[in-house]
C-alpha cells in the first residue's frame, strides 16, 4: 500500500496496518455464510470492529422505541437489523477482535444478506470519542470507500448474499441479492465529479461535488438522451453514501438488467457546505455536528447551480420533465418533498423515502395555485420502525384529501436505515419510476 499523508490513510501506514474481509459460504446455520475480518496493527492494545455491523432484532420484539438484541450468532430466520436503541447490559458492542499477540486481530461473525458497513477502532475505548481525526477509527485498505476527498467517508462497506436454505422465512423477505453485481453487460460506472458552485466550501472553494452513474449503455447509442433521476442522502452524510452504504450503482444496474427502468444516470448531490452560512461539515470527523441547512435553502442552490450545470455538461442526458426525477432519503426525502411543491414543474417523478417532513403539507389552496401537483409520479415510502412513521402517513393523508395519487410502501423489517432505502430505492424503480401516471389502483400490478 502507497502511504500517503492524509488522514486516515497516514493512520494506517504509520501503524504497518494492513486488512483483509472474506465472505465464506458454509452450507450451514445460521445464515449459510460467514464473514472473516483480520486486520494487521503490531502496535494495538485493543481493536474492536464496528460501524454497521448491527445486533439483530425481529419483529416480535421491536417497536418504534424498543428492540431486541441478538448477536448475529443467535441469527433465525426474519430477524433484521434496525440501528436504534440502547444495547442491554449483558451485550457488548461494538465487537471485540482478539489476538494470539503477534499483531493478528481476528472477527468471525455469521450474518445474513445485506449490505454491512465498518471500521476498526484502535485503542479505543468510547467509540463516539474515536474518529479519523483522532486516527483511531480506521477504513480496511483493501476495500475503501467511495469519496471524492479522503476523510468524506468513514467506513468500508461489504455485501453478504442471500441463502434461502437458511434466511427464508414466509413473514419477512430480507432478501438483498438486488444488490449484488449485474451481469457484466449491465454495469454501469461511479465516479465523482466537481462541478462549480460559487460559495462552495467543500472539497475546493466555489467547487462542489456529486457522484455520479452512468448506466452501461451510456454513450453507445447515437443519439440516445438518458433519463435522469437526482438521488439525495440524508442528515451527516454526503453524495458517496448512495454508493457506499446502499449500492446503488448494483441496484441500478439490476433494475435495468430485469427491465423495469430503462437504462438511467444517476447525479448523487452534497447538500451540506454549499456555502459558509453554517460551519464546515466533514464526515470524517463525528464531533463537527453541523446544523441541517434547509429545504428551502438547499432547493434554490441547486436551482442555480447544480441543475444549470448538469444541464450544460452532461452529455446524451433527457432535458424535460418527463424524464428527470427527484428521490431522497430522511432529509433527502424532505428535501424531495420541497422540490415538489416548489420545483414542480422541473420534474415529473419524486420518491420520498423516509422523508422528514412536517406540516404544514399541500391543502386545497396549494393545489388551486399549482394544479400540476395533481399530475406528477409520487411515491411515499417509510419502514414499518421508523421514526418517520407518523410523519410519512400524515404526508400521505394530505395527498388522499386532496385525490392526488401515489404509491405507497411500508418495508416491513423497515427502522431510519439503509436496509430500508435500500428495499424502497428497488421498489421505487420496480412500481414507479418512469412508469405512467397519475397513478391509479392498477399501477405496478
Amino acid at each position: 500500500m502507497v502511504c500517503r499523508r492524509v488522514i486516515g490513510l497516514l493512520a494506517l501506514c504509520s501503524l504497518r496496518a494492513s486488512a483483509s474481509v472474506t465472505v465464506r459460504k458454509t452450507n450451514k446455520g445460521p445464515t449459510g455464510y460467514e464473514v472473516d475480518f483480520k486486520y494487521t496493527n503490531k502496535t494495538a492494545s485493543r481493536v474492536l470492529i464496528g460501524g454497521g455491523l448491527q445486533a439483530f432484532t425481529d419483529q416480535f420484539h421491536t417497536t418504534l422505541e424498543s428492540r431486541a438484541w441478538y448477536d448475529p450468532h443467535e441469527y433465525q430466520p426474519g430477524d433484521f437489523y434496525v440501528s436504534y436503541g440502547q444495547p442491554d447490559d449483558d451485550y457488548r458492542w461494538p465487537y471485540e477482535m482478539t489476538t494470539e499477540g503477534d499483531g493478528l486481530w481476528t472477527y468471525t461473525t455469521p450474518l445474513p444478506s445485506g449490505i454491512y458497513s465498518f471500521a476498526y477502532l484502535v485503542n479505543c475505548d468510547f467509540a463516539p470519542n474515536c474518529s479519523i481525526d483522532t486516527g483511531q477509527l480506521v477504513i480496511d485498505p483493501d476495500i475503501p470507500p467511495f469519496q471524492n476527498v479522503q476523510g468524506d467517508q468513514v467506513a468500508s462497506s461489504f455485501q453478504v448474499p442471500f441463502d434461502k436454505q437458511f434466511q427464508g422465512t414466509d413473514d419477512i423477505n430480507a432478501n438483498f441479492d438486488y444488490a449484488l453485481p449485474a451481469p457484466p453487460k449491465y454495469r454501469g460506472t461511479i465516479k465523482s465529479v466537481n462541478y462549480t458552485s460559487p460559495g462552495s466550501i467543500h472539497p475546493a472553494p466555489d467547487v462542489h461535488h456529486f457522484g455520479l452513474y452512468l448506466p452501461a449503455e451510456y454513450g453507445t447509442v447515437e443519439g440516445k438522451k438518458y433519463p435522469l433521476l437526482y438521488l439525495s442522502h440524508g442528515a451527516e452524510g454526503n453524495g458517496n453514501d448512495w454508493e457506499n452504504l446502499g449500492r446503488m450503482s448494483s441496484i441500478m444496474d439490476n433494475l435495468i438488467a430485469e427491465g423495469h427502468i430503462e437504462p438511467t444516470v444517476v447525479v448523487m448531490p452534497s447538500f451540506y457546505n454549499l456555502d459558509d452560512s453554517l460551519p464546515r461539515f466533514i464526515m470524517g470527523n463525528r464531533s463537527n455536528n453541523v446544523p441541517l441547512p434547509t429545504s428551502v435553502h438547499i432547493r434554490e442552490n441547486y436551482q442555480k447551480y447544480l441543475f444549470p450545470w448538469v444541464e450544460q455538461n452532461l452529455e446524451n442526458v433527457c432535458d424535460a420533465p418527463s424524464c428527470r426525477a427527484f428521490a431522497g432519503l430522511s432529509w433527502g426525502g424532505r428535501l424531495t418533498y420541497e422540490m415538489y411543491v416548489n420545483a414542480t414543474d422541473y420534474f415529473d417523478y419524486f420518491g420520498m423515502f423516509s422523508p422528514a417532513t412536517e406540516e404544514p403539507y399541500v391543502d386545497n389552496a396549494t393545489l388551486a395555485a399549482n394544479p400540476a401537483l395533481a399530475r406528477k409520479g409520487l411515491f411515499v415510502a417509510y419502514g414499518l420502525y421508523d421514526f418517520v412513521f407518523d410523519s410519512g402517513r400524515d404526508l400521505q393523508a394530505a395527498l388522499s384529501a386532496l385525490d392526488i395519487g401515489f404509491l405507497s410502501r411500508v418495508t416491513p423489517f423497515g427502522g431510519h436505515y439503509w436496509n430500508t432505502w435500500q428495499d424502497e430505492l428497488w421498489w421505487f424503480g420496480v412500481k414507479a419510476l418512469w412508469k405512467p401516471f397519475p397513478y391509479s389502483a392498477r399501477t405496478g400490478r
